[in-house]
């Protein structure tokens, strides 16, 4: 008896299990970065739907609950503008697939000569703003334009094609493909070419391996492609307020400008459809997660992959195809850009060329130079934040477990979903309301807000992929030597983290220097930055000055990219 009662089950006596390494880090960093996207992201974007609701609620008024929305329906021409960006947003996406696809398909599954050319002229238009390709387009095929002085008088039918929805469309198409270009590389490559060799060897035609085993497999990719070219495409400001207006196609970013910036301000009508372009937005993230979800399971890993010989006419055929491309979407939008920044006059056919108006961007107290100047301080400024900002919430993401991890990774999708027109109303509504009492709207620091919050998604992405890579048993081996968690960080993870933050870096710098939504929307008096300096110049008339800045920030932007990139090199070669 005194045996049995003494005898202790052998689980009582096992050491107590040692918690995992990630589950003993500190929590703190998820509050903090909850905190900091509930103050960037959630107070702007619940308020913005508290005011669409109850149009006045900042002033403690609670009735005239949904009339807002009600007012869409009721006001003219605002229902149609909603159908408008619907179709547009999907017709560009279908012609962003019509012409990424094959770019896509000869960067991964072909022996293409000049590949590594042939990618960087995928990424040159995702880096020139949609706007100035606009604009560019503009000048090429007004009457008078550049057109009719290189090959005559333009054909009546065609003009009124391109100042019309499919123009509108066609340069939007042109300013994204590369988006799916490079996304369908990426998705071919992580496909075995074996499968579609193995379909062949049973008898299956060219066409039936493409439809029963290729497009299959390259789903995810053209879904993920497909969202981000159709949001861009339903929250672009740019587009729609340069072409569009001119073609009559009124389109709802441009609406929305229109009642926040023009006298009598309608916030309640704005706050409205600004809302139901984030519903919108949602919705289309709900649905391609879905159809992910129905297609993943038959995705391959990343395998190397056979490429295709081309022969001669192969290769000829297929280069033909990229210079067509390119020349419509790099080679039109650059030289217009570039020929209206140095044309004087015309006469005879032949230009007068002139730096004059370059001269006037950088003279001394010019408002070029001043609006030059402050959206390089914001870039710096904007690019630094938002790298440390969206590496440490990746590292917090990635690092840890629980509802508190997922909660925070939820949140951190919402920059990547937002358009970016919404996000601007939203921070309108949030820091002018009558109980916030730092002075941030109506000033420069609304602008460094506004570009922290619009473009935190790219550094997030580049962190997140990034931590993910990074084998957890070297923090941890640290971690079990004595190490302390900020120390493991600084010493192991923050240096194999450092080229994905000078990616993000970079790639922050040139979105914020070329922004147009947010500077437009939420410019303080007195202040302009070069997106709002190029649209106003181009609106009021003086092109060749709007060019001018033009071709100088991309000039600026690509320089910056090239300098870090040279840097970056030089830094991974030391010994």
């Amino acid at each position: 008896m005194t045996e049995s009662t003494s005898a202790i089950p052998p689980a009582a006596t096992a050491p107590p299990r040692r918690r995992a390494w990630r589950d003993r880090l500190p929590h703190w960093p998820l509050w903090l970065g909850l905190a900091f996207m509930a103050m960037l992201i959630g107070y702007p974007v619940a308020l913005l739907i508290l005011n669409s609701l109850f149009p006045h609620a900042l002033e403690g008024d609670w009735r005239g609950f949904g009339g807002a929305y009600l007012r869409i329906f009721q006001t003219e021409g605002v229902a149609a503008m909603l159908g408008n960006s619907l179709r547009w947003a999907m017709a560009t996406t279908g012609g962003a697939w019509l012409l990424g696809i094959p770019c896509g398909y000869l960067l991964a599954r072909t022996n293409l000569r000049g590949k590594s050319f042939a990618r960087l002229l995928m990424v040159v238009p995702i880096m020139t703003p949609p706007y100035i390709c606009a604009i560019s387009y503009i000048l090429m095929m007004q009457p008078g334009g550049f057109a009719d002085m290189a090959f005559g008088p333009m054909p009546a039918a065609l003009r009124a094609t391109f100042f019309g929805f499919w123009g509108v469309t066609f340069v939007m198409a042109i300013s994204s493909f590369g988006y799916v270009a490079l996304g369908v590389e990426a998705g071919l490559r992580g496909i075995s070419s074996r499968l579609d060799d193995a379909a062949a060897g049973l008898g299956a035609t060219r066409f039936q391996r493409w439809r029963m085993v290729t497009l299959p497999l390259l789903l995810p990719a053209l879904l993920n492609t497909g969202l981000l070219v159709f949001l861009e495409a339903m929250s672009n400001f740019g587009v729609p307020a340069t072409l569009g207006s001119r073609a009559n196609l009124p389109l709802l970013p441009a609406e929305i400008y229109y009642l926040v910036t023009t006298w009598p301000v309608d916030l309640p009508l704005a706050t409205a459809l600004s809302t139901v372009l984030l519903f919108v937005a949602v919705i289309s993230l709900m649905t391609s997660k879905r159809l992910l979800r129905r297609f993943q399971q038959v995705s391959g890993r990343s395998v190397a992959t056979q490429e295709k010989p081309l022969g001669r006419w192969g290769q000829i055929a297929g280069w033909s195809f990229i210079t067509l491309v390119t020349c419509f979407s790099i080679g039109v939008p650059y030289v217009v850009m570039v020929l209206t920044s140095l044309v004087k006059r015309w006469g005879g056919g032949l230009p007068t060329l002139t730096f004059h108006h370059y001269v006037q961007v950088f003279s001394p107290g010019s408002r070029g130079l001043s609006a030059l100047t402050t959206s390089l301080i914001l870039s710096l400024s904007a690019a630094t934040i938002c790298a440390v900002l969206g590496g440490f919430i990746a590292y917090a993401i990635t690092r840890h477990r629980g509802w508190l991890a997922s909660l925070l990774d939820a949140a951190s999708l919402l920059p990547r979903v937002l358009p970016k027109i919404v996000m601007a109303v939203a921070l309108i509504m949030a820091w002018n309301a009558p109980w916030v009492r730092v002075h941030i709207y109506g000033t420069i620091w609304i602008l460094l807000l506004a570009y922290v919050a619009l473009y935190l998604s790219d550094a997030l992405r580049y962190g997140d992929t990034a931590m993910r890579q990074i084998a957890q048993r070297l923090e941890h081996a640290a971690e079990s030597l004595g190490a302390a968690p900020w120390r493991v960080f600084v010493s192991i993870t923050l240096p194999m983290l450092r080229p994905a933050l000078i990616a993000a870096w970079v790639t922050t710098f040139i979105v914020c220097m070329r922004d147009l939504v947010a500077s437009v929307i939420l410019l303080p008096p007195g202040t302009e930055t070069t997106g709002s300096f190029i649209f106003n110049q181009f609106e009021q008339g003086d092109i060749s000055v709007a060019m001018a800045m033009a071709t100088v920030t991309i000039l600026l932007s690509t320089a910056v990219l090239l300098l870090l990139q040279y840097s970056q090199g030089r830094f991974q070669q030391r010994p």
